[in-house]
């Protein structure tokens, strides 16, 4: 292992060795090819190294390989980009605790990147603004950016694939161990028409810690946030804290103080996030030609749907049969027409 990248990489492999201790021992030793032949003893004379990890460093170091490891990668359709390859993201790079290696599987757009976020266990409602947001982003020239997940995430980056759109996932696994199993399809599709993006490496398991560390990566790649649905404690505000701390504007869809699927979004409004009523709050200024007009519909059952409100809801306000106003949602979203006009009905 003659390279740097070598040692980034096989140093990643090793479990418990993350971005923030792979800087300690770069300062310990002045390289980390030193620090990948230390003994025992010295390795718990650096800052974060205890007995375990000190342990841990000299047990797996004689079994990881970065040449296997990118053969690996290289056997899923990925590509390995470290800190010191000129590939690796710029925004990613300014980040504080940059993650030292990346797989990539597929290609990173080069559209502005907007995160559309939210709950596993969405609402209706919260997956409709998630699509029709979604779908406008791309409208607009932008890349969608989410994590995968069941919910708004999955809502996300199926909607920007049906506008032909580009999209990212941020990866709480390894690029081998798709998770939720059950969005594998959808990861392929993604990794076609946009990437998958993963710091975890074939050794590791996925376990809850990994998702914080995919928040804050969802949140280097992209300009812009906009959560949709989120409680008090969603990973999805995790994400909004990542971005607030790399100071990048965070946006949020207001609802009903009551529900408590919107408690995080609301919360994140009164610190001071911004009020995204619709697309062209969060467009404003990212695209030079969004000025945050938008088409007017003069269709009353579009008007309302866009706006958030439900069919039966719909149904009630025109006094038209709910199978009416059905039909016209379904006419709507298979056109690919549909964009929100107005603040979500709480």
């Amino acid at each position: 292992m003659a390279l740097s990248r070598d040692f980034l990489i096989a140093f990643n492999m090793i479990h418990g060795i993350g971005p923030w201790r792979i800087g300690s021992l770069v300062r310990t030793f002045g390289s980390l090819e030193k620090a990948w032949s230390a003994s025992y003893k010295e390795l718990l004379e650096t800052p974060g190294i205890g007995p375990n990890v000190a342990q841990k460093i000299v047990s797996q170091r004689t079994k990881v390989d970065p040449v296997k490891e990118e053969e690996w990668a290289g056997s899923l359709g990925g590509q390995i980009v470290t800190l010191v390859d000129s590939g690796y993201p710029v925004a990613l790079r300014k980040m504080r605790l940059a993650p030292p290696v990346l797989y990539i599987v597929g290609s990173l757009p080069s559209q502005p990147g907007i995160a559309v976020v939210g709950t596993r266990r969405a609402s209706r409602q919260g997956l409709s603004q998630a699509r029709l947001f979604a779908r406008e982003f791309v409208r607009q020239g932008c890349a969608i950016v989410s994590g995968l997940a069941k919910g708004i995430d999955h809502e996300a980056h199926t909607a920007a694939l049906s506008m032909g759109g580009k999209t990212v996932a941020v990866l709480g696994s390894n690029i081998g161990t798709v998770y939720p199993r059950e969005h594998l399809g959808l990861a392929r599709r993604i990794a076609t028409d946009g990437a998958l993006v993963s710091e975890f490496a074939s050794t590791h398991r996925t376990v809850p810690g990994n998702f914080p560390r995919r928040n804050r990566m969802i949140a280097g790649l992209s300009q812009r946030i906009l959560v949709v649905e989120a409680g008090i404690r969603s990973g999805a505000i995790n994400t909004a804290d990542w971005a607030a701390e790399l100071g990048m504007d965070v946006w949020a869809i207001p609802g009903n103080i009551t529900d408590p699927l919107r408690g995080g979004t609301n919360r994140l409004i009164q610190q001071g996030a911004g009020l995204a009523l619709d697309p062209s709050d969060v467009l404003l200024g990212l695209i030079p030609e969004t000025n945050g007009a938008h088409k007017e519909t003069t269709d009353p059952i579009a008007e309302l749907y866009f706006k958030g409100a439900s069919p039966d809801e719909i149904s009630a306000r025109l006094s038209v049969p709910v199978t009416t106003v059905l039909t016209k949602i379904t006419e709507l979203e298979l056109s690919q027409s549909a964009r929100p006009q107005g603040p979500p009905l709480a």
